[in-house]
């Protein structure tokens, strides 16, 4: 049986072409303690780039987890927490991600 990361880095070669469709990308950066790390970015501009981008990360979590019962989680290296972002609170506004591309 392939090890974690190999399994991991298979599914999202698996997936990658459906997610250049949804507009986002996602690269394997490591596998530790069955959490998986990712960099996920959006290839498409949105209204809310943080919360597309939230949404996008979810989405490949389930999927990856479905896949693979032996993975604990899925990160987003370059996403807050949603601890961090506080959307439980009641005065929590959203805000965009930056645009590197400046569109």
């Amino acid at each position: 049986m392939a090890d974690l990361r190999e399994r991991v880095a298979a599914k999202l070669a698996e997936m990658s072409p459906y997610l250049e469709r949804s507009g986002g990308h996602a690269e394997l950066v490591d596998v530790e303690d069955g959490i998986a790390r990712l960099r996920v970015a959006l290839t498409r501009p949105r209204t809310s780039r943080l919360v597309a981008s939230l949404q996008f990360k979810s989405g490949i979590e389930r999927a990856l987890l479905d896949d693979i019962p032996e993975l604990r989680g899925v990160e987003a290296v370059n996403l807050p927490p949603y601890t961090v972002l506080g959307w439980d609170q009641p005065d929590f506004k959203p805000v965009d991600l930056p645009n590197p591309d400046g569109a």
